[in-house]
């Protein structure tokens, strides 16, 4: 299925955490007469437990953190999805794709707490620190904002808007003699909080830039206000990097010749600075509770289980599996639930969506909507939205939907609502992920899964 030099096979579990989370084994269900549906779905609900994917969610962004793409996060992630899936009886592969170099900041403060942001590829690349008082600037555009002892000051200023603008500000404080700039960025490009970010140079400069998220900025404020701040700014250039997806199979049962085959899917990556606890741990938790209680039950159809790396940097990792496919293997997949932010505590995202990038209905979000009326669960909805994994399978012809909690005032123009802190430091259990959600969404999503797994597929012909 994959080419041979890029796959490489999981023997064990590899991490003794993993074993906390053992499979159950189940009697296998059998439809047939005088079997509703309805009892079909107990079959999942009555044993799926967000408690269980939040444990998942805890581990991946608070001990390991921000799992960049082709980083050491990252393959971390990759290390600890494989050995859960491992404990629960499946074989398990790692599949391997080059990824562009990254420039990543870190800025550590006299108390051993330590921020990653973008750097400046123009900027001072270094792990030599570069240590000094900070200062805030508001402004920055010209000259007069800066204050007479800006010389060998590291100085922190908010995004002047655009470009060209922060790029002024940065020229301007290196005039100034800043040994250091680090540009706060204020708005997300949905609404949410500035992301870290690597600021763009128009020439090399001798000095460290850093694009530091919105709420770096607010607690640098915040430091400012109880007394004189020093921080060391260090940067680091990563080359030849590659970035993983993590593949489970779970065999059809019997001797099936060429089963069709259906996937659930997350991605395992966040951005940088972002411990990503919603997006995407929470994906990655409901995958594998969900791994869990079907490694009990006999299917009639393979079922893979794939956490895809590098999406943050463009559906790299799911490009990466849908173009190593044959297209009998495309043909071969009846379809794809890819779970993308599916435990928000954000009251504005109000339901969990079934997403096409054009709109359209396929056997994912019908059987997950029939799922949701069967259950009485009418948070989740269909929808229009690309911008996740789910994306190059449509491309290839393959029916895949993104589940994600949005809330939708207008289709046309697109006014949608996701969560403020999204690739943000605050992306984190304590402020961003709803134990409620979670739940509905293993409910829904492992219903429908179930019924599509199934041989007649039975919820799509009622």
């Amino acid at each position: 299925m994959f080419a041979r030099k890029k796959v490489f096979k999981v023997a064990a579990p590899i991490l003794a955490m993993s074993m906390l989370f053992g499979a159950t084994g189940f009697a296998a269900p059998e439809a047939g007469p005088g079997k509703s549906a309805a009892s079909q779905d107990q079959k999942v609900v009555a044993r799926v437990d967000a408690e269980r994917a939040i444990e998942h969610i805890r581990y991946l962004s608070e001990e390991i953190g921000p799992r960049n793409g082709g980083l050491e996060g990252e393959k971390k992630s990759a290390a600890y999805i494989a050995g859960v899936l491992g404990s629960y009886g499946y074989d398990v592969e790692y599949q391997y794709f080059p990824v562009a170099d990254q420039y990543i900041a870190n800025v550590k403060f006299n108390d051993g707490t330590s921020w990653d942001m973008g750097a400046a590829p123009n900027g001072k690349i270094s792990k030599e620190a570069v240590t000094g008082e900070v200062i805030f600037v508001n402004g920055g555009t010209n000259l007069a904002d800066f204050p007479a002892n800006t010389a060998g000051k590291i100085v922190v200023m908010p995004n002047a808007g655009s470009t060209a603008a922060y790029r002024s500000q940065i020229n301007n404080a290196i005039s100034k003699g800043a040994t250091g700039v680090i540009i706060q960025s204020l708005v997300g490009g949905r609404g949410n909080y500035g992301s870290a970010f690597n600021p763009s140079l128009a020439s090399k400069v001798d000095v460290p830039v850093f694009g530091a998220a919105y709420i770096h900025g607010e607690w640098i404020k915040e430091q400012l206000a109880k007394g004189p701040v020093t921080i060391s700014l260090t940067a680091e250039h990563f080359t030849n990097l590659q970035s993983v997806n993590v593949i489970a199979t779970k065999p059809a049962k019997g001797n099936v010749e060429n089963p069709k085959q259906v996937i659930l899917s997350a991605h395992h990556d966040s951005v940088v600075g972002a411990p990503g606890a919603n997006d995407n741990a929470s994906g990655v938790g409901l995958m594998l509770e969900l791994a869990r209680v079907f490694k009990g039950y006999n299917t009639d159809k393979e079922m893979k289980f794939v956490a895809f790396g590098s999406e943050e940097r463009g559906l790299l990792g799911a490009r990466h599996y849908v173009n190593q496919l044959s297209q009998a293997e495309k043909d071969n997949i009846e379809g794809v639930f890819n779970a993308d932010m599916v435990a928000t505590n954000y009251d504005k995202a109000k339901n969990l969506y079934a997403m096409t990038p054009d709109g359209s209905e396929n056997i994912v979000t019908d059987s997950v909507m029939a799922a949701g009326a069967r259950l009485g669960n009418s948070d989740i909805l269909p929808g229009t939205f690309g911008s996740s994994d789910h994306v190059p399978f449509h491309q290839a012809g393959i029916p895949a939907a993104l589940f994600i909690w949005m809330g939708i005032d207008s289709w046309s123009p697109l006014v949608y609502h996701i969560e403020k802190v999204y690739h943000t430091p605050q992306d984190t259990i304590a402020d961003n992920v709803s134990a409620e959600r979670m739940q509905s969404a293993l409910d829904i999503i492992g219903s429908g899964l179930f019924d599509v797994v199934r041989k007649d597929v039975p919820a799509l012909n009622k």
